[in-house]
């Protein structure tokens, strides 16, 4: 084969949901240059695609038409329901335009489903998307990163396509696991791929892939699962499926470590007593507690009448002394003045009062913010829906319905502030294109996203408690052990990659290597 320059190779990794694509080879871990979403959608004609939504929007316009007058004593034929020459004639005229809508996935037809090839129409079709967008040069080399759940001929039909099509001078298929061993530099090594709906675990020896006990598109093992597993546990709360995926995605969202409590619901553990000694202790408490009833009893009328006779004195003469300060300062005459320093007394306890809460709540506001996520019971992230702009007010913000407060009590409507017309401050608005319609609406709505904090509790720290984790590490036990060469199989405990959009939850990484290393048999 003659040599190519690394710049000019394309190399294509499709995926589930997300398809990369670089023109040259670049470093290790360099993000790819084209990143695109694995879907086309079903153009006019059937058997094509288009990479976005083609919508058709219909116009109506309203035009003026005047009858021209006739020239050199001719008579005009006019139209059956106009009128005489030199009048007006009004039509409603509608017409049609296309227009793309990015942000839709009505319609929209994913080729690869769990790691496998479901429609292969789809799939030529993204590739040669893909190609265009980067525009190779001619007699440029092709490099596929192919699924391991792909056949043999499924990669015959792959490559057919790309000589055929592209008339390319070079064409490769690796498997995935074998660039991710290239990519880290490992020539033995376990390679765990998270996906989407699935998991890949792969056992690859001196750069060979051993086909013994693989593990290819494990079901319920990817990050749909998660997300899957979060909708169960909060749809009862009000949450949609795409506030628990942004959930899954935000920082809030955690799985800890195996065996670990959840925040608050720790019980606090009562020391282990010896039932005997528990026996004796409580008969010898009985014993000196009923030898000592008589005594203890009278003792305590003794000291309640005693107190009570105190208390009583106590009360008398504060009901005493308090007739004779009102007797003597009525005699006095300086009952305002003494009317008003009670109530600056009052005033300032109150004073004191409220400033004392306000310290204890700011010296322990702190101690609340330096707690880490894992010992949080709730937490707060934020959630970005995509609503018509006719939803909004002149602030940007959902009005309230009914126009009141979750407390039943109106809120009386804020001022409207001036504002610069320079200034830009309406939310970030994505309308729809369309051509020039000279006033007239054509029924195309503008969105905008919102953004609004959501608060979640410790259902966050359970998106991979459908035993997600337990399955992924049997797969790795089965894969490793299937080894042949047995003294390689520490070198592969040694060396387990773990990657994939689906394991970019915080802690999944932690927390799988935990659940195998714990249950691993002995080598």
């Amino acid at each position: 084969m003659p040599p190519f320059k690394d710049e000019h190779i394309l190399i294509i990794a499709p995926g589930s949901q997300t398809t990369l694509a670089q023109l040259g080879l670049p470093e290790s871990f360099t993000p790819a240059q084209c990143r695109v979403s694995t879907r086309m959608f079903p153009a006019e004609k059937k058997g094509e695609w288009e990479p976005l939504k083609i919508r058709e929007r219909k116009i109506t316009r309203h035009r003026n038409h005047v009858a021209p007058e006739p020239a050199g004593g001719d008579t005009s034929m006019v139209d059956a329901d106009g009128a005489a020459d030199g009048t007006e004639n009004g039509a409603d005229e509608e017409e049609s335009y296309f227009e793309e809508d990015p942000t839709t996935e009505e319609g929209a037809v994913y080729p690869i489903r769990q790691g496998r090839v479901v429609d292969w129409s789809c799939l030529f079709a993204l590739m040669t998307h893909i190609y265009n967008t980067l525009s190779p040069p001619f007699h440029t080399p092709i490099l596929i990163i192919t699924q391991p759940a792909w056949t043999a001929q499924d990669h015959e039909t792959l490559t057919q396509f790309f000589f055929e099509k592209f008339k390319t001078p070079a064409f490769c298929l690796m498997d995935s696991a074998l660039a991710i061993c290239y990519a880290y530099a490992a020539h033995t090594a376990a390679v765990v791929d998270v996906g989407y709906e699935k998991c890949d675990v792969t056992a690859v020896n001196d750069f060979l892939i051993s086909d013994i006990g693989r593990g290819t598109a494990l079901a319920e093992c990817g990050g749909e699962s998660m997300t899957q597993r979060l909708l169960e546990l909060l749809s009862t709360k009000g949450f949609t499926r795409d506030m628990c995926e942004q959930l899954k995605k935000s920082g809030v969202c955690e799985v800890l470590p195996p065996d670990s409590a959840l925040p608050g619901e720790a019980e606090i553990e009562e020391p282990n007593i010896n039932p005997a000694a528990a026996a004796s202790a409580g008969a010898n408490a009985a014993g000196l507690k009923g030898r000592g009833s008589v005594g203890d009893a009278s003792a305590t009328t003794r000291g309640g009448a005693e107190a009570d006779e105190q208390n009583g004195e106590g009360r008398e003469g504060e009901d005493n002394e308090g007739v004779l300060d009102v007797a003597s300062i009525v005699a006095s005459g300086k009952t305002s003045e003494f009317l008003a320093r009670k109530e600056r007394e009052k005033a300032e306890k109150a004073e004191k009062a409220a400033a004392k809460k306000a310290a204890q709540e700011a010296a322990a506001a702190p101690k609340q913010t330096k707690l880490p996520n894992a010992k949080r019971v709730t937490a707060t992230f934020h959630y970005t829906e995509r609503r018509p702009l006719e939803e909004l007010n002149s602030n940007g913000k959902r009005p309230q319905e009914n126009g009141n407060q979750p407390d039943g009590e109106a809120k009386r409507p804020k001022t409207p502030e001036l504002q610069d017309p320079t200034e830009n401050t309406a939310p970030e608005a994505e309308p729809a294109t369309s051509p020039a319609t000279n006033g007239q609406s054509h029924g195309s709505e503008a969105t905008a996203l919102i953004r609004r904090d959501v608060e979640v509790g410790i259902e966050r720290f359970q998106a991979a408690s459908g035993g997600i984790l337990d399955r992924t590490a049997d797969a790795i036990h089965r894969c490793v052990l299937s080894l042949p060469e047995i003294n390689k199989r520490a070198e592969l405990w040694d060396n387990l990659i773990i990657i994939g959009n689906g394991s970019a939850v915080k802690g999944t990484l932690s927390s799988l290597k935990s659940t195998s290393s714990r249950s691993s048999p002995p080598l």
